[in-house]
């Protein structure tokens, strides 16, 4: 095999919550030949495989992940332009084609600027903020069957959804999206993207190690207002703490572990159902073995 496999390397360091444990296995391909290079190997080894962008809608458990990690945030992000279309590899950082296509005057993902992930998990999760989502501009998407099979397929057929897409079902990884933008007021969009950054800064603990919301909005509700009313801003489990800036943020407040994440979200999501009634869904993904709680 010519792509380097790496053993036991930390995954900590590549997640925004900066926890969890090593992985077994461990690859960073620059091309689509070397993903399926990868994935045979891993086919032929019987492991299971994990695509890792930025890592920041994740958390890897503490025992870390057993299979082959293949990561993407580093060697795959290239961004092509022609026209007002835009063509980005899966490790490309959302932020980036935010800002490219602000710079081009080309509208659509203003509202997305800050977004801290690829547009691999942005497209995986129909990532939007601020009454813009990607599925609004998403035209195709390459992904790859786990034997290196190449599938393009149309907006429609990936089931794009709130927080969701068939992405969740498909035994795929996503390599390419393509996006169709609009032209647009290059000094607006920039004033527009101004203030969305101003607005996370605002209302989000930015300082300390998160994922962003940690659950899904329940259908005509806030998951931050809620957790609020339950009285839990402020929270503490272990290392893992609801932050006092925005209830609906987890950050690790110092020395947090994976299961300290995952006991506190679970924790909520019991104290919210018995305060209100609504039971909140986790945004944020669980990848690996955690205990149950409470225990």
């Amino acid at each position: 095999m010519s792509i380097l496999v790496r053993e036991n390397i930390p995954l900590s360091p590549l997640i925004s919550f900066k926890v969890g444990g090593p992985a077994r296995y461990f690859v960073e391909p620059a091309t689509a030949a070397e993903f399926s290079e990868a994935l045979s190997w891993a086919k032929q080894k019987g492991l299971e495989t994990f695509i890792l962008g930025k890592g920041t809608n994740l958390v890897f458990s503490d025992l870390g992940y057993p299979g082959l990690v293949i990561y993407t945030g580093k060697s795959f992000h290239t961004v092509t332009w022609d026209g007002n279309r835009v063509r980005a590899q899966a490790g490309a950082l959302l932020h980036t084609v935010v800002t490219q296509s602000v710079g081009k005057g080309m509208a659509g993902i203003q509202h997305l600027a800050g977004i801290p992930g690829t547009m691999g998990g942005g497209t995986y999760i129909n990532a939007g903020a601020f009454g813009q989502e990607l599925k609004e501009v998403i035209v195709t998407v390459t992904s790859t069957t786990m034997d290196g099979r190449l599938v393009e397929r149309a907006n429609a057929e990936c089931g794009f959804a709130y927080r969701h897409s068939n992405f969740f079902h498909w035994n795929e990884i996503i390599l390419e999206t393509v996006l169709e933008l609009l032209p647009g007021e290059k000094e607006a969009m920039q004033s527009e993207m101004r203030e969305t950054l101003r607005k996370r800064k605002e209302k989000q603990p930015l300082h300390l190690p998160n994922a962003g919301s940690m659950f899904k909005r329940p259908p005509g509700q806030f998951a931050g207002v809620l957790i609020e009313q339950a009285g839990l801003k402020g929270f503490r489990m272990g290392g893992a703490m609801i932050s006092e800036k925005h209830a609906n943020f987890t950050v690790n407040a110092g020395g947090a572990t994976a299961q300290d994440i995952h006991d506190l979200s679970s924790e909520v999501i019991r104290r919210v159902k018995e305060n209100s009634g609504t039971t909140l869904e986790r945004e944020v993904i669980f990848i690996g073995e955690f205990l149950p709680w409470p225990r």
